[in-house]
């Protein structure tokens, strides 16, 4: 069967407003972060590149068509690019943003040199060479970082690398042979860059969207493990209760006093709704990094569940625990977070201690709990001793001089 250059053209046009639609329905609706909002960018533009087109071999072709195509390009390419960056958690530098821009200038000037009007061809060479450029960078940025070991970003970067391969020889193609060139016309000519881009485009939708799934399943930093551990770098909450339960049967035979300090990170879901879950993140990665920066060396640090920690410290009293979560609590609002318009991190604590709930945990995870229940609905912010230990306080004798 043979397909005409329309019907090829209006299938590529089809898949690419599909996906777009798909994908940017899912980020609309289920994972609202700078990543997706940039792949979902590169899709929308996507769906515009073809309008344009479409615009322009059906109507007296309009010079605007191909330069605001051209644009679009270069825009799709590098908003992948910059959504890799970002799931990798990397900022876009001034040099990043200065090749995006040189590139673009540089497309922009290409197809203005030929002249008015613009034919289709106007600008293809410094586009391709462009396309090829920052799909390398793309393809590059998806093997690695947290996308290092991930088998679908493997599969969008091989999908970029093709399509830099691909806009790399067809620029040299079309500089040798020439756009009436037989080479050109029977394999880099519009109907066989379509059927290309048609599948690299399906491959490339499938991937990304199965890799963002992905992250949304995983949720929050706290909600993964890596072995014993959180992905925040501290015990997972199964370990933790282990080596505590341990902890406190030692600490009971040798007489010492512990206690838990239970942390609950303030307006975390507000966080990831507002600024995307790569904020709420950072979130509970700054949280955790904190925790273990502030605690005593040989303290156990808990990861029960996205922005909830547990600490269990030895400690003289409840109130000498108290002194060390005040500076734990003075240290979280140092810094703002980058993800989230440099708002600053602030949590609810609450003391519970095992002379005043034995050395069981169960009793005082419930108390450390109820507590920061208490504090958060007062506010949050704040540091408190659970209620036992306030009523102990009040009914034990005054000490006399």
């Amino acid at each position: 069967m043979n397909l005409d250059s329309h019907t090829i053209q209006t299938m590529n046009g089809i898949v690419i407003a599909l996906c777009a639609v798909t994908f940017t329905l899912n980020t609309a609706f289920k994972r609202n972060d700078t990543a997706s909002r940039l792949w979902s960018l590169a899709s929308i533009v996507g769906v515009m590149i073809v309008l344009l087109r479409s615009s322009g071999s059906t109507e007296p072709l309009m010079g605007w068509t191909v330069l605001a195509g051209n644009i679009g390009m270069i825009v799709a390419v590098s908003a992948v690019w910059s959504g890799a960056r970002r799931f990798n958690r990397r900022r876009a530098s001034r040099q990043v943003i200065g090749l995006m821009a040189l590139l673009t200038l540089a497309t922009v000037g290409a197809t203005l040199a030929e002249g008015l009007p613009l034919q289709l061809w106007a600008g293809s060479v410094t586009l391709w060479l462009s396309v090829a450029i920052l799909a390398v960078l793309g393809a590059l940025e998806f093997v690695r970082g947290r996308l290092q070991r991930n088998l679908n970003g493997q599969i969008v970067a091989m999908t970029l690398a093709v399509t830099a391969v691909v806009a790399a020889v067809r620029a040299v193609v079309f500089l040798v042979d020439g756009r009436a060139g037989k080479l050109f016309t029977t394999y880099f000519a519009t109907d066989s860059a379509s059927a290309v881009s048609l599948c690299l485009v399906i491959i490339g939708t499938i991937a990304l969207s199965v890799l963002r799934a992905e992250q949304a399943q995983g949720s929050a930093v706290g909600d993964m493990t890596d072995g014993i551990h959180s992905a925040a770098g501290v015990l997972s909450n199964t370990a933790f209760e282990q080596a505590a339960t341990d902890h406190l049967d030692r600490g009971e035979a040798a007489g010492l006093t512990l206690a838990l300090i239970g942390a609950d990170i303030d307006n975390l879901p507000e966080i990831n709704t507002a600024f995307g879950r790569i904020a709420g993140d950072e979130a509970i990665a700054r949280f955790a990094a904190n925790i273990r920066g502030s605690v005593p060396v040989m303290s156990l640090i808990g990861h029960r569940s996205s922005g909830y920690f547990q600490m269990l410290v030895v400690t003289d009293s409840a109130e000498s625990a108290r002194d060390l979560t005040e500076k734990l609590q003075v240290s979280l609002v140092e810094e703002p977070l980058r993800e989230a318009a440099l708002i600053r991190l602030t949590a609810s604590f609450c003391i519970a201690s095992t002379g005043d709930h034995g050395y069981s945990l169960s009793a005082l995870g419930f108390a450390a709990n109820a507590g920061i229940v208490a504090v958060k609905a007062a506010g949050g912010n704040a540091v408190a001793l659970d209620p036992a230990h306030d009523d102990a306080a009040k009914a034990a004798p005054p000490t006399t001089n």
